[in-house]
């Protein structure tokens, strides 16, 4: 069935128009839709009744356009039943310019704009006028409770369909409790630490930063705020699906450290750096001080983006899986395959509704192929991956990104049904077993060299190589690329990594030195 909107708009003047400016192509596409545009879902009635304004447009007998604004309290735009929405008109709200149009043509058209979340929806439909006079209960019963407002009419209008436009050009604007709502908490007034890294301090850590401005904090789930981060020489960005970016931080010593945050930009989103960062209570402080010190229009250090999780491309299929925060990479990942107009699916777990950031977005890319689990609500479906990595696919690759158990599950599991390595991708995002309460001081000895080093019970075994100045390769520093990986000669190795397989780990003879350890306080390396 064609794309019932683009049906009614898609004139033979406008497809000539479309093929002049060459875009013909991606217009037949949505006319060829497979999902239907004439049925509202719960998707389009959250949307609907949730508005507090919208635009209608009528057209009179001499076929002049009227556009008018209506308003009212959130939820006075209702949605009946799958086919119909109606509205009351207030008392001195009279709008006799669309009730007049509306006796000669009953055709009525519908924006409503979600400026905050860069949404639009447009519908088409039929409009019938009931004044009191005709049905008194019926205008009744849309008027909204404690409004302090009469209905006089009530505006029933039967749809002919809808369709959802891109972000593209619409400019957030919010209320001053939006914005308070937006903003990080303020600094906890205990820590004075949490000053902004210093140009003399960014020199000492190493080359390659690039200062940046804070244009833009918004709060787009339960303790996850979205940054969006401007380079101050104007230089475009250049997004790829699975890129991260390296942010300096100061950390609860003082110092100043480096964090790895995802890219969520889309591919056209090349003029600034976005990022969310979740608010960790138990992490190395890059989260505490993201949400507490940077301000609009602060200045911020970063390492220019790397890409570790890449797309493969031309995949025949995409089966992306996030867990949590995890869903940073995974969004842009959808971003990407959607522009490209290939094959996908996502589907994204999180303890509740309120702490899964991204889900209408995600929602909007994947459409019916976008899949969301709670994993703390008795009542909503769980994801069960033993299901979705059944089977092996010629051609689908697997990408999982979220907390460390989620990816061991899912490599278990697709490992297990015989997925090949080469189809399974995946990013740890925070490796919370890295570091552990009870970590002990290491004496570490380099037997071919002689030397001997102290490792401290907060420092990695990698960064104590690297601060005696031994040249070790390493890239995540998260225990998912084996870059560091170091050879043992003695000690009882502790695995804290998620790529080494079951036999290397059996051997004890190999260790990721970013993030294991040693459950003694003794460790000899070949080196």
């Amino acid at each position: 069935m064609p794309h019932p909107y683009a049906k009614r708009m898609f004139t033979d003047t406008v497809k000539k128009v479309q093929e002049e400016y060459g875009v013909r192509e991606s217009a037949q596409q949505m006319e060829d839709s497979p999902i239907a545009h004439d049925i509202l879902t719960d998707r389009e009635r959250e949307f609907i009744e949730t508005r507090d304004s919208f635009y209608t447009a009528t057209v009179n007998s001499n076929g002049w356009p009227y556009v008018q604004h209506r308003g009212g309290p959130k939820g006075f735009l209702r949605v009946i039943d799958k086919k119909t929405i109606a509205f009351p008109d207030f008392r001195g709200n009279d709008q006799y310019l669309s009730v007049g149009n509306l006796r000669d043509i009953d055709r009525i058209s519908l924006i409503l704009m979600d400026y905050p979340n860069r949404r639009r929806l447009k519908i088409l439909g039929y409009c019938k006028v009931v004044t009191e006079r005709e049905d008194l209960m019926q205008v009744a019963k849309l008027e909204p409770a404690d409004y302090g407002y009469s209905a006089h009419r009530a505006m029933i209008i039967t749809l002919d369909s809808f369709d959802w436009n891109c972000p593209q050009h619409i400019i957030p604007r919010y209320t001053q409790q939006e914005i308070e709502a937006m903003l990080p908490e303020q600094p906890d007034p205990i820590q004075t630490s949490f000053a902004l890294p210093t140009s003399q301090e960014i020199e000492k850590l190493s080359s390659g930063f690039i200062p940046v401005e804070v244009t833009g904090i918004h709060k787009q789930a339960e303790n996850i705020y979205e940054f969006i981060l401007h380079p101050l020489d104007n230089a475009p960005v250049m997004p790829s699906a699975g890129t991260h970016i390296r942010v300096a931080v100061r950390g609860h010593d003082g110092l100043v450290k480096v964090n790895a945050y995802s890219l969520i930009n889309g591919p056209k989103q090349n003029t600034a750096f976005h990022i969310a960062v979740l608010k960790e209570t138990n992490g190395e402080c890059g989260s505490y001080f993201m949400h507490h010190t940077p301000r609009l229009g602060d200045r911020l250090y970063i390492r220019p983006s790397k890409n570790d999780f890449p797309l493969v491309e031309n995949a025949a299929h995409s089966l992306l899986i996030a867990g949590g925060i995890g869903i940073t990479p995974i969004l842009s990942m959808a971003r990407a395959l959607h522009a490209a107009k290939a094959s996908f699916e996502v589907h994204y777990t999180a303890r509740t509704q309120k702490h899964m950031v991204f889900k209408q977005q995600i929602a909007e890319l994947a459409g019916n192929r976008g899949h969301f689990y709670y994993s703390r609500e008795e009542s909503s479906t769980k994801l069960v991956l033993n299901d979705l990595l059944a089977k092996p696919k010629v051609g689908t690759h697997i990408y999982v990104c979220g907390p460390k158990k989620l990816i061991e599950i899912v490599i278990a599991i697709a490992t297990a049904t015989g997925w090949p390595k080469a189809q399974i991708h995946f990013e740890l995002f925070g490796n919370h077993s890295a570091k552990q309460e009870n970590d002990r001081p290491i004496e570490m000895e380099l037997r071919k060299t002689g030397k001997t080093i102290q490792v401290a019970k907060e420092q990695s075994i990698l960064d104590a190589l690297l601060a005696a100045g031994v040249a070790i390769g390493f890239s995540c520093k998260r225990g998912e690329c084996a870059n560091c990986k170091v050879p043992v000669l003695e000690g009882d190795i502790d695995h804290r990594d998620i790529v080494l397989d079951s036999y290397q780990k059996e051997a004890g003879n190999v260790m990721c030195s970013c993030v294991s350890r040693v459950k003694g306080n003794q460790l000899v390396l070949d080196l």
